[in-house]
């Protein structure tokens, strides 16, 4: 009875083991025969028939293996998800904006995790999606084909690391930055090249709409490039109710109730145009240049007012 027991045991352990290796959608024929090989000796028996023995069982649980020539691909999970129409619509929008994505992580990133969502679709949801039109908009590649270039140079410079010259057009107002390249960003529908200004310390996300050309330099960026702080200080009642955002931490309250918070990371041009709508009840402790900016700006207001 103990030998059965433990025979028993090591078929339930193969079974997961075997899931497991196909959980990422895909395996191959030598590491899922090598699961199920006796191994007497050095040698190898019987593994195919006790091989298509285990799939067998899969299949009568349910679930859907099929053999491409040296790769057996799992259809379908033991666990299912249903989704709603328009849950279906944002997935076919991260595949749309995965096909114009450089290549890289964040395309690996996109890919991976729709590949292994489309996996667990239930079949009420891969009934669903079958009925969506084709005649929706799901094509992202327009908006973004023009610039499809330049997002390629400006993630390859992000790799060669050099400093670069930039030209582009902030407002109405043409704009020339000595900087080091930090990253591309996809935002909502835009793309940003993110920045590193020296003199300034600041970080600076410019749209590649609005960059008018790049010039590489010798020089190479210093490593690790540490952008300046923003400190500002929040009254009640918002300090009360503020969130904080990924990059942010709080110094916690002071005996007036006001949260100081510490800022990292953010374009400054984002930041300020945020705590401008926090008015009055916002105090922007560092840096020196920013606070005057801020003074500047309500001076300007005022002139408005002054008749």
């Amino acid at each position: 009875m103990a030998r059965l027991s433990e025979k028993y045991n090591d078929s339930v352990l193969k079974i997961f083991e075997l899931l497991k290796l196909l959980s990422n959608g895909e395996a191959q024929f030598s590491d899922v025969i090598n699961i199920f090989a006796d191994e007497v000796d050095g040698v190898k028996s019987n593994s195919h028939v006790i091989l298509n023995k285990y799939l067998n069982t899969l299949k009568i649980f349910g679930l859907k293996i099929k053999k491409k020539k040296n790769t057996y691909y799992l259809l379908n999970t033991p666990f299912s998800i249903d989704l709603t129409e328009n849950e279906l619509k944002s997935v076919l929008l991260l595949r749309s904006a995965s096909e114009i994505l450089p290549e890289g992580k964040s395309k690996e990133s996109f890919n991976k995790f729709i590949k292994e969502l489309e996996l667990r679709y239930s079949e009420k949801t891969k009934i669903l999606l079958q009925s969506i039109s084709p005649d929706e908009n799901f094509d992202l590649s327009c908006y973004f084909a023009k610039f499809k270039d330049r997002i390629n140079d400006c993630e390859k410079y992000c790799q060669e690391k050099q400093k670069l010259e930039i030209a582009y057009v902030a407002g109405d107002e043409f704009q020339s930055i000595i900087c080091s390249p930090k990253e591309v960003k996809y935002q909502n529908r835009k793309v940003c090249f993110s920045v590193y200004n020296q003199l300034s310390r600041q970080i600076f996300d410019i749209p590649i709409d609005c960059i008018k050309s790049i010039r590489q330099l010798p020089t190479i960026s210093s490593a690790p490039e540490i952008s300046m702080t923003v400190v500002f200080r929040l009254k009640e009642p918002l300090s009360k109710s503020y969130k904080l955002k990924e990059w942010e931490y709080a110094k916690g309250f002071d005996e007036q109730g006001n949260l100081t918070v510490i800022n990292t990371n953010e374009d400054f041009d984002v930041l300020f145009a945020r705590l401008l709508k926090y008015a009055d009840k916002c105090v922007i402790v560092s840096p020196k240049f920013l606070k005057d900016r801020m003074v500047s700006i309500i001076d300007k207001t005022l002139e408005n007012y002054q008749d």
